[in-house]
Formats: C-alpha cells, structure tokens, sequence
C-alpha cells in the first residue's frame, strides 16, 4: 500500500510545511500516524508519455500505477488544465485496472469527478437543477453587462461572484493574504466599488443575497453525514470575514437529507457541501470534492471528528 496526493501549489505560505496546502499537510500526518507510506506531489509535477503506442503517466519520476490510493486534493481554479489532468488520469487508471483487476489503483471522488465535468458555480448550479437541489436564484451574462435590462435578480441586495470562485491577493501589514472575490451589491453605483470597479464583469456572476449572515459546511463521507460547523458573520455579510465557528455535527433533517442527496447524485467517496438559509430555507451554496477543514478542527469549542483521518480511509 502507498498513498499519492496531487494538490496545487499555494500563492501564499498556508502551513507548518511550508508551501503544502493545510489539508494535505493534515492528510500526510495521519498517513505517517498509520505508517502508511505516501508520496505528495504537485499539479506541476504530472507527465504524460505516448511511445510506441501506449501510455505512462508519471508523478515526480514514478510511475503513476504504483500507488494503490491516490487522492487530488486542490487545483488551480482559473486553469481549467488542471482539473482535465484529473479526468485524464481517472481514465487511464479505470483502464489499467480493467486490464489488471488484481492491481487496482483506487482514486478517491473519480466518479464524482466523471459526473461534475466543469468545476465552477455555473456547473454547480447546472447540477442543482438537473436533481433538484434547492440553491440560490443566480444569473450569468457572458458579457458581464449586469446593469442592462434583466429577466431575474432585478432587486436589490445582491450577491457579485468570481464565476470560477478565484480569490484575489492583497497585502495587509506588509504580507499576502488570501481574500474572496465577492461582493455585494445595494445600488448601481455599487458595480464600481473598490476592487470590483476593475474587474472584469464577464468573469463574475450574481446571486440573491441570503437573508441571515450564517453558513454551514456538512462534511459526508461514503454517503452518509460524518460532521460539519455553522459559522456567522461578525463583522459585515461575509461569514468568511471573522466569521465565529460553532460545532454542528448533527445537521437538522433537512440539511442532512440535501447534502446525502448531493454526496449521492455524485457518487462522491468524500465531499463537502456547504449551505446558506434564504426565506428560511437552506440551499446548497457550494460543494467541494476538496474541502478544507483547518477551522473545523482548530475554531470550534468541543471535539471535533477527525476529518483528515476519515479522507484517507474514504475509498
């Protein structure tokens, strides 16, 4: 048995390793707490080799089918490249293992990662409505020209979003700090806020904007709810913005049944959804086949589950 995770590489240092992103960092220590033995890697560090008519894909140097368990964790969300590399090696992998069943290589989330070809709020919001998932009303223009005449969202607030979900970097106090593309909108003149006046509008989307400043993450692994958080906004909308964390492990029905139906519409071997209320009722926010959950183990008061633990034994 050896593990391989494939994660992308960070704009700013997020660890005790370093450059290695907080998630898999958390991963490769419950790996070394079992004596598993891994490789981590890169989305950089993949090559694709076609001689004589077959294929060798390569991770650092090393054959891609001697690992037994492979997870990807992040990728380069304005690169669509690097999630296709994704489905480039799924592909390859279902085909050795068809061809050497008693040498299978397990790659967590593949066949979720087959069924959401796209990774973006757009092809989010395509899947709530192809099962319907509740989710927020949301409007896409490929020109970006949202001040014209609409169908939808045409009252005030609003939500503007970065269509693929790219944070921005600023520097506060002399250091990089991640920051989220979204904005909210009270009035025309709010189009042209700082940093969103110089934007283009044609990456962004909008969205009717939540009606209390909560959120929550349902972590679910193998179908079935494991743990999650509930976070609210302390300073402005954004719960994201020194947001405060509370334990919420044991969602309420509703909440429980939409992110299972999610995890299953899927088939996601481990996933994240995330939910905001509107008009009393929840709605699927995001989904992640990646998710993080550094504040889920280090903001919240009681014992949380250990979700880097349940990844890695999540095939």
């Amino acid at each position: 048995m050896k593990y391989l995770i494939i994660d992308k590489r960070q704009r700013v240092e997020v660890s005790s390793m370093g450059n290695i992103p907080t998630g898999s960092a958390r991963l490769i220590e419950e790996l070394e707490k079992k004596n598993i033995p891994y490789d981590f890697a890169y989305n950089d560090e993949i090559e694709f080799l076609f001689i004589d008519g077959s294929t060798v894909i390569k991770v650092k140097g090393n054959d891609i089918r001697e690992y037994s368990n492979i997870i990807f964790r992040g990728h380069a969300l304005h690169n669509d490249r690097e999630y296709a590399l994704k489905r480039y090696i799924i592909d390859y992998i279902d085909q050795h293992n068809q061809n050497n069943p008693e040498k299978k290589v397990l790659i967590q989330n593949s066949k979720a990662i087959k069924n959401l070809p796209y990774y973006n709020k757009v092809a989010i919001s395509l899947l709530c409505s192809k099962y319907n998932l509740p989710c927020f009303q949301t409007y896409y223009r490929t020109d970006g020209k949202y001040l014209e005449p609409r169908e939808m969202l045409k009252e005030y607030p609003l939500i503007i979003k970065e269509y693929a979900g790219i944070n921005r970097v600023e520097i506060i106090d002399g250091k990089e700090k991640i920051k989220k593309n979204v904005y909210k909108i009270e009035k025309d003149e709010d189009y042209k806020q700082e940093r969103l006046r110089d934007c283009n509008l044609e990456d962004f989307f909008i969205q009717e904007l939540s009606d209390t400043a909560e959120d929550y993450r349902i972590f679910v692994k193998l179908g079935k709810v494991i743990g999650g958080w509930k976070r609210t906004a302390s300073k402005g909308f954004m719960t994201v913005n020194k947001g405060i964390y509370e334990m919420y492990n044991e969602p309420n029905e509703e909440i429980r049944t939409i992110a299972e139906k999610v995890a299953s519409v899927l088939e996601a071997d481990f996933i994240a959804v995330d939910f905001m209320y509107i008009h009393g009722k929840p709605c699927v926010q995001e989904l992640s086949l990646h998710p993080g959950f550094k504040a889920y183990e280090t903001k919240i008061e009681g014992k949380p589950v250990n979700i880097a633990e349940a990844i890695i034994t999540a095939f």
